[in-house]
């Protein structure tokens, strides 16, 4: 906390004038006895000599040196002094520390006086080394001596590495509490050395005022500080008002939710030594609902038996009895709305307050009124302690005493401007009134109604914020903030004294605890807070059992509203006041603490088993339309027109549902899965909400059934992995797994359940790990491979039991003749080189087919995203494969039959091989041709659908022919089906560019003896296919838009090209002055900037941090929602539409209690500064701690020197998630890489190397 400018001393003692030495003088009774008479003399000279210098009186001080031969300073004193005026740091650290001279060594206090004493040398030199800009001579004084030797917390570490943030000299001054004139260093280390040494300032002063005042001292910024002892969380909603029963055994709290909880405080107190511990305990008694609305008035009797509620919206006053907790009586103002009430000093009497002009006297034993006041409407009433007067606050511009005894009243004050709440001391001698527009508070006297002090520095805008008086003899004020802090202030000066912190939302009320004048109790939006003040006066100690927690970007991310955010920071749980609860909770918070977390084990089995039975449901409905179709063919004539009709229909209408379903339910389930999981773990999608929603889960599966039970050629591995990661990032929000430290998407996670998905498709799990690592993460941490592999597991578990009591199997097991190394492998590679040729030609007929397309779709003006693009790109191909695959009864075998039917050690047997031909050769011929292109047609359409299928099913086809015509040939001693294996493998290893295939295909056929032909044959297919063109899904993901995903480049091409021949221009820098308006400029302007740095200043630009666009747009969202009464209409064109959405989805804050006037609300006041577009951006840390209407700062985005190679570049993007890197030179942004521009690039310029 900083001190303010009143709050610094006026000056030094000035030094005394030289003297000639003269011997000392020997003690009456000749000993160095402290308690002699001699040594008591001479400490009263020397308190004496300090009071005369203070007070100016330098003559006199210097004439009671001469004749009391005694010296303010001692000589070591003296020489610290001057090595701290001359800026010798390490001769006065010597000094403190005792490590130099013996006969020069400072006498301190204690051990942590000299560590303190140390510690601010330390800091002193390291600010002088900073404004000086010696950095690296700052930063080695902060690492090499402030951390090693004096151990500094946790808080001064983070307080000076925060000063080398600041842009200039004032700002530096403002973050820093320490001592920053000389002046002030000075007195700091006097106050730590030993009195032997010099007497510290105002010595005398205070201990006259101890003696003979007997008040406390006056209290600097710093001396108070607040112990949070518990964190009381009942309430559902802001807690309004508190009030602590006379006896000082009960907390009274009022919530906007209508509720009144009655708080059971114990205190426990042993005796230690010479002082008294006191353990503080708080225990809910009774919770009161049965008010009409918000409760926001509470009032104790004098007796403590009796507590009497009333609400903002009501006009009953309710009397509740503390025992039962069960309401005694109602008393109906007769006025309307009660906005305040106060027992009197009788305790059989109280007054209540009435915005429809009433102040009421009731009798509470007879529930009668004893005297009404009419014509003034009245907003707050406080009773004096000792007498009948009551003071009422009328109509928010004056305050009148009104006498109880003698029914009368009269003015008290006349303001002009307008007043919210009266507090009076607990001795009836001061009145604090709250002046809402002037943000201040001012304490009157009673007895003169003269000011006594004014306090500034609250914020108070929208709320009635109530402060009290708090010490023993009520020397301090303290209130409440809108900025979330307590301020307190020495009443008598207004100088503050302490900023307390502890609350994360508006502090509406602070009391004083009647007994304990240590204790204090707040209110705020988010819980109620108990504080114990530490002065040096007090005994307690009090135990801190506190829930809160310091937001972080996934708090800040998971909230969607203030209250929500609070919520979170505050960590509450419904089971916090069950002592089974909070056993179960810190059970679990211990257990996800554990390496290899029972948790974790937990998520990924219910993953894994998830994974099983969705897909076996998935594969059902999908059997279920083909048996329907089947049924509705034969039903028609197999080759009918009827027939015709209904397949192209069929076709048609399911292909256009599957696309229906990417535009009107998300658009992010289109295509295949594998891109999209590879863009989401390189950062192409800053919100993962979107593509990982429960949206895009329905929208994926539904469509991903449609398209497979219609007659398109697609596969379902790539979209069932999709599904599978959004089902594991919906599992980890909930409370149970979540990471917090780990954030939401946490994609370790998430790539568990791509493996998951994958072993569902194919019922491969080691083999389904490998495929999702190789096409989908640049980048995969080893350590997390067991997660993976554990989800996979148990996901063909129960796979497995759930067929085996079925009787299903996804591919049948294949018993081929082992495998002899002899001349035979030739011909496998000769089969790997084939199947290689068939992918690179599947690729490049693709890449066609795009252009072709392309072609298509301008001509008849359909180049822009919309459902007529759609409907006309997806019933072109569902009519061609229709027209394709009904006359031939061969295509309309499903896939996985055929995979079966191509694997069976056994004669081709279907009907179908010999529709045309009696040669069965013939017809997989036929077959193979048609596949290839009916396979191309969907790829890139925009519906959900996978590849990897057709092409597992291609290749099958390719090695049964191969192996027919080897048959016929050579007679080799391998069957057919042995080469349709090993021909699915490579056609799809190759057209995928994977060789964790042929580990798919060991799991699922079972003959781990065809291992090296196998793995030969899939070698020779990636290389020829890798020459010839890049992968299919480096294909899609270039036609999404994603080419910084794309894997088809070298890294011997990459390392000769220098990070500076690539960079681009930073188009746009913010610095901490940015303001919004000029942020939704940034952002309408640059659309397709992702990232945007933040410098210290546009000409030096340091790089201190980045801004992701996502997590920009949602903050000016959540500020201009807001702060939406500062925005102003003439710059809301500006404000672009996906922010404006985004301003939609941000709950507004709740109109919380005015002081319930009919016609002029307290709350509706224009501030002097109201936040608009022009106000600067609030930053995350580490410039700011998180709000809600924070924006994140990246402090440390990927950076590089200006020399550094591309394939570092790439790298380092690779590690870090993102896809640019910042080019930097001694800290100064040069310029920055988009990995997409940097391979277009590259295409342009160099012949590209497929293969790595």
């Amino acid at each position: 906390m900083r001190a303010s400018d009143d709050a610094k001393r006026k000056r030094s003692p000035p030094p005394p004038p030289t003297l000639p030495p003269s011997p000392p003088s020997p003690s009456v009774d000749g000993s160095t006895d402290p308690n002699s008479p001699q040594r008591k003399r001479n400490k009263w000279a020397r308190l004496l000599l300090r009071e005369l210098y203070d007070l100016g009186f330098n003559d006199a001080a210097a004439a009671l040196e001469r004749e009391a031969c005694v010296q303010l300073r001692s000589s070591v004193m003296k020489k610290l002094q001057n090595l701290v005026a001359s800026r010798q740091w390490d001769e006065a650290l010597q000094l403190v520390m005792k490590t130099g001279d013996e006969r020069e060594q400072l006498q301190m206090k204690s051990t942590l006086a000299a560590r303190e004493a140390a510690l601010l040398l330390l800091q002193r030199k390291f600010i002088d080394f900073l404004l000086l800009k010696q950095l690296p001579e700052a930063l080695r004084t902060f690492q090499e001596e402030i951390l090693p030797l004096c151990e500094p917390s946790e808080a001064e570490v983070k307080q000076l590495a925060e000063l080398l943030l600041c842009r200039d000299a004032d700002e530096m001054k403002q973050r820093t509490s320490r001592p920053w004139q000389d002046d002030e260093l000075q007195l700091k280390l006097e106050e730590l050395v030993s009195p032997e040494e010099i007497i510290p300032e105002g010595a005398l002063r205070r201990i006259v005022q101890d003696v003979e005042l007997q008040t406390p001292p006056p209290m600097m910024m710093g001396q108070v500080a607040g112990d949070c002892v518990e964190v009381l969380t009942s309430h559902k909603n802001d807690v309004w008002e508190l009030a602590f029963s006379p006896d000082g055994e009960m907390l009274a709290s009022a919530s906007s939710d209508g509720s009144v909880v009655l708080w059971e405080i114990k205190w426990k107190e042993e005796a230690v030594g010479f002082s008294l511990t006191m353990e503080l305990k708080t225990e809910t008694l009774h919770v009161l609902q049965s008010l009409e609305g918000p409760a926001d008035c509470l009032a104790w009797s004098p007796d403590s038996r009796f507590l009497l509620s009333s609400g903002s919206r009501s006009s009953t006053i309710q009397l509740w009895d503390r025992t039962s907790g069960l309401c005694e009586k109602r008393f109906q103002h007769p006025g309307g709305v009660v906005t305040k009430m106060q027992w009197l000093s009788c305790g059989d009497q109280f007054v209540s307050g009435s915005a429809d002009k009433s102040l009421v006297l009731w009798n509470a034993n007879e529930n009668s009124i004893a005297y009404q006041w009419s014509g003034r409407r009245v907003l707050d009433v406080v009773v004096h302690p000792h007498d009948s007067k009551v003071f009422v606050l009328i109509s928010g511009y004056e305050i009148r005493v009104y006498d109880v005894a003698h029914k009368s009243d009269e003015l008290f004050i006349e303001a002009d401007n307008v007043m919210s709440c009266l507090t009076i001391s607990p001795s009836g001698k001061f009145l604090l009134v709250n002046f809402v527009k002037q943000e201040q508070l001012t304490c009157i006297e009673i007895a003169t109604g003269s000011v006594v002090a004014k306090y500034h520095g609250i914020r108070e805008q929208r709320y009635v914020l109530r402060p009290c008086f708090i010490g023993a003899h009520s020397e301090l004020v303290a209130s409440g903030s809108e900025d979330g802090k307590i301020h307190v202030w020495q009443r008598d000066n207004g100088k503050l004294a302490a900023e307390l912190d502890g609350h994360s939302s508006v502090v509406n009320v602070v009391v004083r605890h009647p007994v304990h004048a240590s204790v204090m109790a707040s209110a705020s939006d988010d819980k109620t807070v108990l504080w114990k003040q530490n002065n040096g006066h007090g005994v307690a100690s009090l135990r801190k059992d506190s829930t809160a927690m310091q937001a972080t970007y996934d708090t800040w991310q998971r909230a969607y509203s203030v209250e929500h955010f609070n919520k979170l920071c505050r960590g509450e749980r419904r089971m916090q006041n069950n002592a089974v609860g909070r056993l179960c909770l810190r059970s679990l918070r211990l257990f996800k603490q554990l390496p290899n977390s029972p948790v974790t084990w937990l998520y990924l089995m219910i993953l894994g088993s998830l994974a099983a039975v969705y897909g076996l449901l998935f594969d059902g409905w999908v059997r279920a339309l083909l048996e329907l179709r089947d049924y509705i063919i034969k039903s028609a004539g197999e080759y009918s027109f009827g027939a015709f009709i209904i397949w192209t229909m069929w076709c048609v209408g399911f292909g256009m549902l599957a696309t229906c379903c990417g535009y009107y339910i998300s658009p992010a389930s289109d295509g295949s899965g594998i891109p999209t999981m590879r863009g989401l773990f390189a950062g192409v999608f800053q919100n993962p909400g979107d593509t990982l929603s429960f949206r895009t889960l329905v929208a994926r599966s539904i469509g991903t059934v449609l398209s497979s039970a219609s007659a398109l050629s697609v596969g379902r591995s790539g979209p069932f992995t999709h599904i599978m990661a959004i089902i594991g990032y919906l599992m980890g929000k909930i409370s149970i797994f979540q990471r917090v430290n780990y954030g939401q998407q946490n994609y370790n996670f998430i790539r568990a359940a791509v493996a998951c998905g994958v072993t569902a498709s194919f019922g491969s799990p080691l083999g389904g790990v490998l495929f999702g690592i190789e096409v989908t993460a640049k980048y995969y941490e080893i350590k997390c491979l067991w997660e993976g592999i554990i989800c996979s597991s148990f996901c063909i578990l129960v796979f497995n039991i759930i067929t085996f009591t079925k009787s299903e199997v996804l591919f049948e097991r294949t018993k081929f003749t082992g495998f002899d190394m002899d001349e035979e492998i030739f011909a496998f590679v000769l089969l790997g080189i084939i199947t290689g040729i068939g992918a690179g030609l599947y690729c490049k007929m693709a890449l066609v087919l795009r252009r072709i397309q392309a072609r298509l779709l301008e001509r008849f003006r359909l180049t822009k995203p919309s459902i007529q693009c759609r409907i006309f790109h997806v019933v072109s191909i569902c009519l061609t494969t229709a027209l394709i695959s009904f006359p031939f009864g061969i295509m309309r075998i499903p896939d996985r039959v055929m995979i079966n039917e191509l694997f069976r050690d056994q004669t081709l047997s279907f009907p179908q091989w010999t529709q045309f031909s009696d040669s069965k050769h013939v017809t997989l011929v036929i077959y193979i041709v048609l596949k290839l292109f009916i396979s191309i047609l969907p790829c890139g359409a925009p519906l959900s659908c996978g590849v990897f299928g057709p092409l597992f099913t291609m290749g099958a086809a390719v090695g049964r022919y191969y192996g027919e015509t080897l048959m016929e040939l050579w007679s080799p001693h391998q069957s057919p089906a042995t080469y349709a294996v090993v021909g699915a493998a490579c056609f799809a290893a190759s057209a995928t560019q994977t060789v964790s295939t042929a580990v798919i295909f060991f799991e699922l056929t079972g003959q781990l003896s065809h291992m090296v032909p196998v793995m030969v044959a899939c070698i020779a297919a990636y290389f020829v296919s890798g020459i010839i063109t890049p992968s299919i899904y480096d294909i899609l993901a270039s036609w999404a838009g994603m080419n910084s995903v794309c894997y088809d480049f070298n890294e011997h091409v990459l390392s000769q090209k220098a990070a500076k021949d690539y960079m681009a221009t930073v188009p746009v820098i913010f610095t901490r002055d940015t303001t919004y308006e000029e942020a939704i400029q940034a952002l309408n302007t640059f659309k397709k900037e992702e990232y945007f740095p933040v410098c210290d200043n546009a000409e030096n630009k340091l790089l201190m941090g980045c801004l992701r666009r996502y997590d920009l747009e949602v903050g000016i969202a959540r500020f201009l929602a807001i702060h939406r009464s500062g925005k102003e209409e003439s710059k809301n064109a500006q404000v672009s539409t996906k922010i404006q959405n985004l301003i939609s989805q941000v709950l507004d804050i709740d109109k919380k209690k005015s002081a319930t006037v009919d016609n002029v609300s307290l709350l509706n006041f224009q501030p002097k500064e109201t936040p608009t577009t022009s106000s600067m951006l609030e930053l995350g840390p580490p410039f700011d701690e998180y709000e809600f209407t924070s924006i994140p700062v990246e402090s440390y985005p990927p950076q590089v020197g200006e020399d550094v190679n591309l394939y570092r570049v790439h790298k380092l993007a690779s590690i870090s998630s993102w896809t640019q890197v910042y080019v930097v030179k001694f800290g100064k942004l040069q310029g920055v890489i988009h990995l997409d521009s940097s391979l277009t690039k590259l295409r342009k310029e160099d012949v590209p190397i497929r293969f790595s």
